[in-house]
């Protein structure tokens, strides 16, 4: 199997766009970035793979006739939240496999528009029928967690106060702003216990990478030095009865467990995370699901400073959906871009000090009855 690597990576800003720019509009500004950054020529790219959610048919080949790769093998992935990374899995397969060698991936997503308050889940969804909506859940989630271990509601905001804090370093992120814990815990009540600034935002936005084998970088003049991408997991969901522990995190253990071995490391020698921080309460509970900090200790890890910048294991150091913005198709890339800057040293204020390994995480959508439809967790090294 052939080792893949990132030669160069490129993001627009999340936020709010203008009506007039569209979905292909996002993506082809990312794109245009991933090939500037790895000295990449239109030509020399073999393949597309694009992740997206709200994009609409054959939304990859729209974009290539934007970017000026038309008549290229193109491939659309939707896995919700984690269609972006998913993408970026087929690609590395098809990289490992020897089938190309420069390929680029984009993930993309233009919601502001589109949808209005929270993500509808599937009509045909039993549990949303009920109300047990995404809000809802994490909801649940946070007062099971304060319960069983002894956390407060201010030790969950402190995860908001934290990534707004690192946000502030990001030119690419939604929101660019300190806030404080007081104007969390103040904030509108969106499903008690959390509030406004407890959820990620509806944004727009693009994420893209050039992904390329040995062969690939040697093409494009790089040096075997670029970030390597080690491993990417990808389970599902799996059926629950019965009564179960809201915050068990089976499926983070299980996708945790498949990046690890299939890259061969320690949890233990992670030296940080971008995380799918979609609510306050999921930062902590898929961290302790993953292994990577012990069973109720998330809060007081947050807390105590332990995840932020500078700490024993910095956790979303670009700011985290809850801050960068959570356009669904372009997170997981978005999540990759941000790993590419921390392990080549281009991450500004933001800079985790001597980054060597990095994992990034997405949690895709609801599926009634399991604990969720689709997790990614991808490992990259220098």
């Amino acid at each position: 199997m052939s080792s893949v690597y990132l030669s160069g990576v490129g993001m627009v800003r999340f936020g709010k766009h203008p009506v007039d720019i569209g979905f292909e509009q996002l993506a082809a500004g990312a794109a245009a970035a991933a090939l500037k950054d790895a000295g990449a020529s239109r030509s020399q790219i073999e393949a597309l793979y694009v992740g997206h959610v709200f994009g609409g048919p054959v939304a990859g080949q729209r974009v290539a006739a934007q970017v000026g790769i038309d008549g290229l093998p193109v491939s659309n992935h939707e896995n919700y939240c984690a269609s972006g990374a998913t993408a970026l899995r087929e690609a590395w397969m098809a990289i490992r496999a020897g089938l190309y060698d420069v390929v680029l991936v984009i993930g993309a997503e233009k919601m502001t528009d589109r949808v209005k308050g929270g993500v509808a889940p599937d009509p045909s969804d039993l549990d949303a029928v009920q109300g047990f909506v995404m809000t809802a859940g994490h909801a649940m989630s946070a007062r099971r967690y304060m319960l069983d271990h002894g956390a407060t509601r201010e030790q969950i905001a402190m995860v908001a106060v934290k990534n707004h804090a690192h946000s502030q370093h990001n030119p690419f992120a939604h929101y660019q702003h300190a806030i404080t814990l007081e104007q969390v815990l103040s904030a509108r009540l969106v499903a008690d216990p959390l509030g406004v600034l407890d959820c990620s935002p509806i944004s727009d936005g693009a994420a893209a990478a050039v992904v390329c084998s040995a062969r690939g970088l040697q093409r494009l003049g790089l040096p075997a030095s670029q970030p390597q991408v080690r491993a990417i997991g990808l389970v599902s969901g799996t059926l629950r009865t019965g009564l179960y522990d809201l915050n068990e995190e089976d499926i983070s253990r299980r996708a945790g467990r498949q990046a690890y071995e299939m890259a061969a490391i320690d949890p233990a020698d992670i030296d940080f995370v971008e995380m799918h921080d979609c609510f306050t309460i999921a930062e902590i509970v898929r961290m302790e699901g993953l292994g990577l900090i012990p069973r109720g200790e998330g809060a007081r890890w947050t807390a105590d400073g332990r995840t932020s910048i500078g700490g024993q294991l910095p956790v979303n150091p670009s700011g985290g959906l809850l801050s960068r913005g959570h356009p669904v198709g372009a997170t997981g890339m978005a999540q990759v871009c941000e790993l590419y800057w921390q392990l080549t040293g281009q991450a500004g204020a933001r800079q985790v000090e001597e980054a060597r390994l990095a994992l990034s995480y997405c949690k895709g959508g609801t599926v009634s009855g399991t604990d969720g439809a689709s997790v990614t967790t991808v490992v990259v090294s220098r």
